[in-house]
């Protein structure tokens, strides 16, 4: 294991935005997972867990403790009959994962092609995307109990999935996430009910699976920017659930606005919302703004600080709960 100090956060985030970790390390090894907590304690320092940097912001001033980069590896793939076992490494690219499961023409994930970050990250988010979510294909995570030191498997019924949650995201600091298995199956098993994939294949009876990636690609790369050019971290904010009362006094106000069942009540657009009530598409704090094309998203030019983005997004928390009395929460982690 070989720390490193000082080292600049931004170049391993997706909205490229992070001063310096007061000490960095990658790890490749479960016993290097484990040194480096050691090293942690030691230090007495806190520990900032980092996969592709896809869901956080870091703040301008870094991060004063150890960040751990992992960097996990391995794909591993069994065929049966009809399905198969996919095991593969908290550090691998999430979206590479798919590309391959795709080539061998297998069913399950296709619809969240695109999902910027690494595979570790996609249980703690229980990442969805068109209709589908991690969870649907989940067999078990295998992880690092940081309290207990035990490396052990979970479940899927362990991991408490919900609308971008879990045990793992309610338990900040309790779990680092190693290797995960998911169940593909060999038949066709589309999910084209979601409104933008269903306009995609109106007409046509049965797509093929890698028709469905490059459309879900297409799609999103309407609605986020280039990552090349400016940063962000994808959807900044939760769509909101409400109460059935409420629900129904937002759809006598706005008919068109989406709702749709949740767990605890129902689930609306905020983006509709965002952009049909509130006209907040293109919204300016700084160098950050809200998406032309999709107002969910924050995006950073290269100059954006932190606080332009936590600036840009208290503000539009305050607007929709003044405007609209409705309490809205980031999806993204926010390190300060």
């Amino acid at each position: 294991m070989q720390v490193e100090e000082n080292i600049p956060l931004a170049p391993y985030t997706t909205f490229h935005i992070g001063g310096p970790a007061r000490f960095f390390v990658k790890v490749q090894t479960i016993e290097a997972l484990q040194e480096a907590f050691s090293f942690a304690n030691e230090k007495n320092i806190s520990v900032l867990i980092l996969g592709g940097g896809s869901n956080v912001l870091i703040d301008d001033a870094g991060f004063d403790g150890l960040v751990v980069k992992i960097e996990l590896a391995g794909i591993d793939l069994k065929k049966n009959d009809d399905e198969a076992v996919l095991i593969v490494g908290a550090g691998e690219s999430w979206d590479g994962v798919v590309a391959r499961v795709v080539e061998e023409n297998l069913w399950g994930i296709e619809n969240l092609s695109g999902i910027p970050g690494t595979v570790g990250a996609a249980p703690v988010q229980n990442i969805g995307a068109y209709g589908a979510e991690l969870k649907d294909t989940l067999a078990w995570v295998e992880v690092l109990d940081v309290q207990t030191k035990e490396v052990k498997k979970m479940a899927n019924t362990e991991c408490a999935f919900g609308y971008r949650a879990s045990v793992f995201k309610k338990n900040p600091g309790r779990y680092v996430i190693l290797r995960i298995a998911l169940i593909l199956k060999q038949e066709r098993a589309p999910k084209l009910a979601y409104r933008d994939l269903a306009e995609a294949f109106a007409g046509i009876s049965a797509p093929k699976l890698g028709d469905i990636r490059a459309a879900v690609l297409a799609i999103r790369a309407k609605k986020f920017p280039d990552l090349a050019q400016e940063g962000t971290a994808g959807s900044f904010f939760l769509n909101p659930t409400v109460s059935l009362q409420k629900a129904a006094e937002l759809a006598k106000q706005f008919p068109a606005l989406p709702q749709f069942p949740g767990e605890l009540g129902v689930k609306i657009s905020l983006a509709w919302l965002l952009d049909n009530v509130l006209q907040l598409k293109g919204a300016r704090v700084g160098g950050a703004r809200l998406f032309e094309r999709q107002p969910l998203v924050v995006v950073a030019q290269k100059n954006a600080s932190s606080h332009d983005v936590v600036a840009l997004a208290k503000k539009v928390q305050e607007e929709v709960k003044e405007k609209l009395d409705i309490t809205i929460e980031p999806e993204v982690k926010i390190i300060s």
